[in-house]
């Protein structure tokens, strides 16, 4: 057991009682055991990617957010939110979670190897089959940048193709009406979930900005008042 592992346990269990405490400590531990080493840098890096590519794409706001959360989404009991995960690996119904990128493309690798082509890859979730030409490696195919970028292209030529954003997210997902109207149903409801939560973020982030200023004009004017109250003695002859 490495020392930090059993610094942290021994600071649990003595902020319990010894019966409650080691009951409590056991269920934390086995939540720990199960989340991978870096849960919690790796669940940004899709969101931050996607955000990137929105902005430079003009994108309607959190469309790819909540395509994301649809197509690899990944719950975190622990802070009771949903995230991309960005080593995510489909194929059918068999769908799942790499606790890094290499151990995701030597999935992808294993199943190509039993002639299996059928394989979504990413936090867009691309399916290699379909788009054998979207990028140059798999590499680049779990590259969270790059699986967002080609969703985004993907995406506009699809609403180009049939003028509106609700289309695109259907044939984003199936050209069959039976799979895309459900799929569609679902990204809505998770579209209006970020546009909401990305409504309220920014309320809080225009609140904050006006305090702040309006902090730094009291700071001013204190300062003005100070110095007229303290006028700087003349010098020279009277």
């Amino acid at each position: 057991m490495k020392p930090m592992l059993y610094e942290q346990i021994s600071r649990r269990i003595a902020q319990h009682s010894l019966a409650a405490g080691l009951l409590g400590f056991l269920c934390v531990l086995a939540v720990d055991l199960q989340r991978p080493a870096n849960a919690l840098e790796t669940k940004d890096i899709c969101s931050q990617a996607i955000d990137r590519v929105e902005s430079s794409r003009k994108m309607p706001g959190e469309l790819m957010t909540a395509i994301s959360h649809v197509e690899s989404g990944r719950w975190d009991a622990r802070e009771e939110a949903l995230y991309a995960w960005p080593w995510t690996v489909t194929n059918g119904p068999d769908g799942q979670y790499f606790p890094s990128k290499s151990a995701a493309i030597a999935h992808v690798k294993k199943l190509q190897a039993k002639g299996i082509r059928n394989i979504d890859v990413g936090c867009m979730q691309i399916n290699l089959r379909y788009h054998p030409d979207a990028f140059e490696d798999l590499d680049s195919a779990l590259d969270p940048e790059t699986n967002a970028a080609y969703a985004a292209k993907l995406l506009g030529r699809l609403f180009q193709a049939h003028k509106s954003w609700a289309e695109a997210i259907k044939h984003y997902h199936s050209a069959n009406a039976q799979f895309n109207r459900p799929y569609h149903d679902k990204v809505v409801r998770q579209w209006n979930g970020a546009r909401r939560i990305a409504a309220v973020e920014h309320r809080a982030n225009v609140i904050a900005a006006h305090r702040a200023q309006r902090e730094k004009w009291r700071a001013e004017r204190a300062a003005q008042i100070a110095d007229a109250s303290n006028p700087v003695p003349q010098t020279g002859t009277p």
